[in-house]
């Protein structure tokens, strides 16, 4: 089975778009340069030191999509005070417009890169939650309340259960899809 390892943008800002992602997700670049097939500066950036890159960077050209024309990027954190601080590394970059949701099954922010793209910052809860769903989260409450609030709101929920019971599941569904 497939599984994502990596992505990459257009942009048409390299040395912002770097920076961005230096200063507010901490990546580092593995690897620059012009290619001998993509005759183009591609930047390689990872926060993982068993990938290579996990993040790309395509110097757009004309003919290129538009920077900007990424639908996300979504980037998992361990820590409700990993996103917070995330979070405040981005406004620390100059970021103002951020929206902070709980899907259920993660507690996300987004705001947008330098171009335009859509970044996700999250960490999971431990459940899950039939997609799309969307609350209001405040991170200025403490872990612990937004822990109960989030149970207590996802008992109600039809279909919401522990996620260790919809990885079995999905699990089973994947291996029967393979035959």
């Amino acid at each position: 089975m497939a599984s994502l390892t990596h992505m990459g943008v257009f942009t048409d800002r390299p040395a912002e778009m770097e920076q961005f992602y230096r200063r507010v997700l901490g990546l580092v670049v593995s690897d620059s340069g012009v290619g001998n097939h993509f005759k183009r500066r591609i930047t390689f950036m990872t926060g993982h030191r068993e990938h290579h890159h996990q993040f790309v960077l395509v110097e757009r050209e004309p003919g290129d999509p538009p920077g900007g024309a990424l639908f996300q990027a979504s980037f998992e954190v361990g820590t409700l005070e990993e996103v917070r601080h995330i979070l405040a590394r981005a406004r620390g970059a100059g970021v103002t417009d951020f929206s902070p949701l709980s899907h259920g099954n993660s507690w996300s922010v987004y705001f947008q890169d330098p171009d335009g793209n859509m970044v996700e910052i999250y960490t999971d809860t431990g459940w899950y939650v039939p997609q799309p769903f969307g609350d209001p989260l405040d991170l200025s409450l403490a872990d612990s309340e937004l822990i109960a609030i989030n149970d207590e709101r996802l008992r109600q929920v039809p279909g919401a259960k522990p996620l260790a019971e919809w990885v079995e599941e999905i699990g089973r569904r994947i291996e029967e899809a393979q035959v």
